[in-house]
């Protein structure tokens, strides 16, 4: 027999506040994710904001220096003599000339040294006459003595002659011409003495006499030495500059080598400037400068570099390269536009406060209907007191808020009010 089933009650009625609650939560993740996404931003007055527009041009590298004047050539006075102080001829701070007295010494005892040495010098050279009279008389006496010889010679020859003629002709006794003989050799021996003195005689003279004559010569230079040393009393500026500081008093006593005081050569300067240290591979000799003095720009060019780095600066030398300015003083501080490199064409923006906070890592760059502003990357290069150098991110023309950001937060966008 047919059995009548029962159609079972559906139980979807039971899942139904599940899937709804199910639905509701997804809606809100959905909402939340969408939420996430959606920039971030801020509204804010553009007139509270410096904004500059992104430019093509000619990026100038360089950087600001500050340093001082210094003279070519710093000249120290020091005491070649030692004395006392006399007289103050020039005034601190005065243009000398070249050879011109600065400070006049006095010294008794360099004054009697030379006196000294002007009698030594006097009585040689009349020791020197007394002995060219002996030798005059000496070589006289030995030409009157060969005279003699050469007289008694000559007779003690002819009787010797006259003799020996008599003996052969049995005239004469043989004793006669013995005797006329031997006067004959004397006086021919005598004749060699005589001679030989008178060489002699003349040897000595020129030994003498160069010797002497050299003794007087040394004592000659002695006393311009000494005399020299005299002027040594007169300070005299080496060569024409600016006088510094003095350190002598009138009547003080000077000991030989003390410092006296200083002088500035400043027909040429030159002026010795710190830099910061992050700059050190781009500054290299030869780099141009330019300097302002009293409304006038002067060439300078980098000629010295300084090895040393000292609390992260490095000095650097500089010289002017054609005309200088007049009326410089050593110490004087000046303020100079160094060039790292020529002139690039780049694209250049102003500088501003927003790097402190970005590092140059990115701006807020404005919409094209300047009503928002979108965080940007971008990349700077080189910079200088002006200008960024862009090297990524931005476009001629565009514009950047460069003013501080730190009260816009970490905002990906600025809605303009």
């Amino acid at each position: 027999m047919d059995t009548i089933i029962k159609k079972k009650k559906s139980t979807f009625h039971k899942y139904i506040g599940y899937i709804s609650t199910g639905i509701f939560i997804l809606t809100i993740i959905l909402y939340g994710i969408n939420a996430f996404n959606a920039p971030s931003e801020i509204s804010i007055s553009k007139n509270k904001l410096q904004i500059a527009e992104v430019e093509k041009g000619l990026f100038h590298d360089y950087i600001n220096i500050k340093g001082k004047i210094q003279p070519h050539q710093t000249i120290y006075l020091d005491a070649v003599e030692r004395g006392r102080v006399k007289a103050l001829v020039a005034e601190k701070g005065s243009f000398v000339q070249e050879g011109e007295v600065i400070i006049e010494l006095e010294n008794n005892e360099l004054y009697q040294q030379i006196l000294n040495s002007e009698v030594a010098l006097a009585e040689k050279e009349n020791y020197l006459r007394n002995t060219k009279i002996n030798f005059r008389n000496d070589v006289i006496q030995s030409q009157k003595n060969l005279v003699e010889s050469e007289y008694q010679l000559k007779r003690a020859e002819r009787n010797y002659n006259q003799q020996k003629r008599l003996l052969e002709k049995r005239l004469s006794p043989e004793e006669e011409f013995l005797k006329a003989k031997e006067d004959y050799l004397y006086q021919k021996e005598m004749l060699k003495i005589n001679k030989l003195k008178a060489e002699n005689d003349a040897l000595l003279q020129e030994t003498t006499m160069q010797t002497l004559e050299e003794d007087l010569v040394k004592m000659r230079a002695t006393l311009k030495l000494v005399q020299s040393r005299l002027d040594h009393l007169k300070v005299k500026a080496p060569s024409s500059a600016h006088l510094g500081n003095i350190e002598a008093e009138i009547g003080q006593s000077i000991q030989q080598g003390q410092h006296l005081g200083i002088l500035y050569d400043l027909s040429d300067v030159k002026i010795i400037a710190e830099i910061d240290e992050r700059y050190i591979t781009k500054v290299k000799k030869g780099l141009k400068a330019s300097y302002q003095f009293q409304n006038q720009n002067y060439d300078l060019v980098l000629q010295r570099i300084y090895p040393e780095v000292k609390e992260s600066l490095f000095k650097v030398e500089l010289i002017f390269e054609k005309e200088k300015p007049e009326n410089l003083h050593s110490g004087q501080t000046t303020n100079a536009r160094l060039s790292l490199g020529n002139p690039k064409k780049s694209l250049l923006l102003n500088k501003g406060n927003f790097y402190s906070e970005t590092a140059g890592q990115w701006v807020y760059v404005l919409s094209e209907d300047g009503k928002t502003a979108q965080k940007r990357k971008i990349k700077i290069g080189d910079q200088n007191i002006q200008k960024y150098e862009i090297l990524e991110g931005l476009k001629a023309g565009e514009k950047v808020v460069i003013s501080q950001y730190n009260l816009l937060g970490d905002y990906d966008q600025i809605v303009f009010e």
